[in-house]
């Protein structure tokens, strides 16, 4: 009892010293970088066709559709080379009104009380003297593929000399967060799972390696990107993505970027009425004396079968030039489209003294499908338009706005009736209001 009593004093007297010495606050945080964002966006759309409805699978939008988005970060370096990465964040996306699409009542109400949940954990150790990086852990996965997807996932990163790059990756599991874009790869194949993450698409592991390189030229400047990756039990993806800027003057700058997506899908995926997969989009741009403006066109799909094109949203390839809504629309949505898209594009804009730029974006084009049980199931045929209207104001290096307007039309099948025509109309409205440190 006596040499329990003293084990307890002499613990109580070095946890008071452990107090007493206590690193400082400031102290503490010193080599901890806070990065972070918080987003509003409100998004309205509305839709009207011959036989009553659009019902474009997938879209950025929602009627009258309030979303709230905060994601906080924290990297800590602990030493040797040692970096610790924790991100969460909270998205709440609700209806204003009626609404059953991208909201998680449907009730029509804004909520503003989301929880925080873990996105980003990750271990990260910097060899400097050889130019190698490893992240272990929950993080942004980064691909061509994927736009902002998280998974759990190992990378490392060789840079030999400055301006070049050569990564290898393994993504041991897709993660579903609120702030994620996948594709429903379930619907389309008629997998009937009701949830786009027991897809098989998202079921397997994924390996791959990239080459990434951005050069100074001398006036002109050429960044590369080569990407290759094996999806187990699906299929073998590949990509490049070249874009070479001529500077003309010293704020006058003309550029053109070239992207190729492929990728060979297994039996699995073939006998469901899908086929190996292939993109390609070119667009050139000039910018300058506050004006920019750009061409481009954009070809992918086959007429008389699905195919995978991206992992997750619009991927991380520069396809955001195309439209706003045209590479959502049914048919043409990029990530899994039925039928054989071609479309060519043009945006133009110009920015004030005051950093606000006012622009407009025109998409026209086709997507040529037959009258396939996959074109009955998705649709989607026939001539497509949309015109954009659009304003961005950049307050500050930390704040934004963005508003736009697109008009999305298309002359095709009937989603209700495939042995007729239909015109339908989809008009969307978005304001983004979006602040980062």
């Amino acid at each position: 009892m006596k040499v329990l009593k003293l084990s307890l004093v002499a613990a109580l007297a070095a946890g008071s010293f452990s107090a007493l010495n206590a690193i400082p606050l400031e102290q503490a945080i010193k080599n901890v970088d806070f990065t972070g964002d918080l987003r509003y966006r409100y998004n309205s759309d509305w839709s009207r066709s011959k036989s009553g409805s659009i019902k474009i699978p997938a879209g950025v939008a929602g009627e009258q559709n309030h979303e709230f988005r905060l994601r906080l970060g924290a990297k800590a370096d602990v030493g040797d080379g040692f970096k610790i990465f924790g991100q969460v964040y909270s998205l709440t996306k609700d209806a204003g009104y009626d609404n059953t699409i991208n909201s998680n009542d449907g009730a029509g109400g804004t909520r503003t009380n989301g929880s925080l949940q873990l996105r980003q954990a990750y271990l990260q150790y910097d060899m400097a003297d050889y130019g190698l990086n490893f992240i272990w852990g929950r993080q942004e996965l980064g691909t061509i593929w994927t736009d902002d997807y998280v998974g759990t996932a190992a990378k490392v990163v060789y840079s030999p000399f400055e301006g070049t790059a050569i990564a290898a990756f393994a993504v041991d599991s897709f993660e579903e967060t609120q702030d994620g874009d996948q594709a429903d790869f379930s619907y389309l194949l008629g997998e009937a799972t009701g949830d786009p993450m027991t897809s098989r698409l998202y079921k397997y592991n994924m390996y791959g390696a990239a080459f990434i390189g951005g050069y100074d030229l001398g006036g002109s400047t050429l960044d590369v990107q080569l990407w290759g990756a094996q999806l187990m039990n699906t299929g073998t993806l590949y990509a490049a993505d070249v874009k070479y800027t001529l500077l003309l003057a010293d704020d006058l700058a003309w550029s053109i970027r070239a992207t190729y997506l492929g990728n060979s899908v297994d039996d699995y995926f073939k006998r469901r009425g899908a086929a190996n997969g292939q993109l390609v989009n070119l667009y050139g741009d000039i910018k300058g004396y506050g004006f920019d403006g750009g061409l481009g066109g954009i070809m992918f799909g086959k007429k008389d079968a699905v195919t995978i094109n991206t992992i997750e949203d619009v991927g991380n390839a520069g396809l955001g030039v195309v439209g706003r809504e045209f590479l959502y629309g049914r048919g043409s949505w990029v990530a899994i489209s039925s039928g054989a898209t071609t479309a060519a594009y043009v945006n133009a804009g110009y920015t004030l003294p005051s950093d606000l730029r006012i622009g407009l974006r025109y998409v026209y084009g086709a997507t040529e499908t037959t009258r396939g049980s996959a074109a009955r199931t998705i649709g989607g045929g026939g001539d497509k338009m949309e015109g954009v209207v659009e304003a961005s104001y950049q307050y500050n290096k930390n704040l934004d706005f963005l508003v736009w307007y697109s008009m999305l039309r298309y002359d095709g099948l009937s989603v209700e009736d495939n042995n007729g025509r239909d015109s339908n109309t989809k008009n969307t409205f978005r304001i983004q209001a979006f602040y980062k440190f």
